[in-house]
């Protein structure tokens, strides 16, 4: 590992090795999400067979992905941060779900947004610690072309989707009510490939790639009102991209030509982007960031499933970027991957050739470490 790897991630070992160690010798009493199976590396229980792109966030602690199965079913994933086991719940059954589904934490709740039968949109919900889903219909059939993004937006929870007619379409409701909002974002013929959106200084941002250039709408908090900023223009952009917001700026990668991975930033309050080419084994298919200590951190699925993990060294992302393998050793990576950080560590869920799937997590060294979630199989 060079010298800038260990310098960008100096800072979080210390605490990494500190919490890990304390989870390890307390597993027994850490609190985790109600489970219906565990199980161990490698043991062949869980029921996802699919390259859909799984969906990963960090929910009391702990990491939990959700998962379109091959049946068409929603799985749900848990670790007990510091150990190695898995636990496995179906949210809902087989012929239920059509897209690949986000995931995120709201208060004490897990929250899972997907795309339902007849193009509709679903939502379901799980407090911490309790067994059983609950489930909602945000939007009815016709209205849903996509996997969802989804976000917390202080009271409110947000999800954008590909709406008919190659719209983008906004969701909102208020934490605890099951009225949702919509609102058109654009007109039709903008986009025909899943959004990305991510809460950001007081507003939402949602990145699309339209035809092959790559636009950003933004709205304030509380506004219905979108306005669109072209990040990049025709000929740049040739996956969906992902966006988010770190330290006053608004991020987002996407493959550009050559299957290159770009890499775009602005100021809040600003209409200026910058890009950076990030060099490496390149991005198939869409690539995904996040931020680490207000850092940008971009993971993508490359030629021959290499799965390449980039660090920014600053919170802008305009400087020196440092690329690391992320399978090595490890299966190639079959479907797009997603990634979060959890006490510093850097957690990444993929599927892998064989249909199975992984989890990497990064140690307090740097080093990335595999984990067999699911193996393949179907409900």
């Amino acid at each position: 590992m060079n010298q800038a790897l260990k310098t960008v991630r100096s800072a979080r070992r210390a605490v990494i090795a500190r919490v890990r160690a304390r989870m390890l010798a307390g597993a027994g009493a850490a609190v985790g999400l109600a489970a219906a199976a565990a199980f161990g590396p490698g043991m062949p229980a869980a029921l996802a067979a699919t390259t859909s792109t799984p969906a990963i966030t960090v929910a009391g602690g702990n990491s939990v992905i959700a998962t379109q199965t091959s049946a068409n079913g929603l799985r749900f994933y848990w670790n007990m941060y510091g150990t190695s086991y898995w636990f496995g719940q179906q949210v809902v059954g087989n012929n239920s779900t059509y897209s690949a589904p986000a995931i995120a934490q709201d208060r004490n709740n897990v929250i899972i947004a997907a795309e339902g039968p007849d193009h509709s949109l679903d939502f379901y919900w799980q407090q911490i610690g309790a067994t059983g889903w609950n489930g909602e219909r945000v939007a009815g059939p016709g209205t849903t072309y996509s996997a969802p993004s989804m976000a917390v937006n202080g009271n409110t929870v947000n999800i954008a989707v590909d709406g008919p007619s190659g719209t983008v379409e906004f969701y909102w409701a208020v934490n605890g009510s099951p009225t949702w909002h919509p609102e058109p974002v654009t007109g039709i013929n903008t986009t025909f490939v899943a959004p990305s959106l991510a809460v950001n200084d007081g507003g939402v941002d949602i990145a699309i790639q339209a035809g092959d250039s790559l636009d950003l709408y933004w709205a304030v908090n509380g506004s219905s009102t979108w306005t669109r900023e072209v990040v990049a223009g025709a000929g740049q952009v040739f996956s969906a991209p992902s966006v988010t917001g770190s330290d006053g700026t608004t991020d987002v990668v996407a493959e550009g030509p050559g299957l290159s991975l770009k890499y775009y930033w602005a100021v809040n309050g600003t209409t200026t982007w910058h890009q950076v080419s990030l060099t490496g084994p390149g991005a198939i298919p869409a690539p995904a960031i996040t931020t680490d200590s207000a850092r940008p951190v971009v993971v993508a699925r490359a030629v021959q499933g290499v799965l390449q993990s980039y660090a920014s060294l600053n919170t802008s992302g305009n400087g020196q970027w440092v690329g690391q393998r992320v399978n090595n050793p490890g299966p190639q990576a079959a479907s797009a991957a997603t990634v979060t950080i959890n006490q510093g560590s850097e957690n990444i869920a993929v599927f892998g050739t064989a249909g199975d799937l992984e989890f990497y997590w990064e140690d307090s060294t740097g080093a990335f470490h595999e984990e067999t979630v699911a193996a393949a199989g179907a409900n």
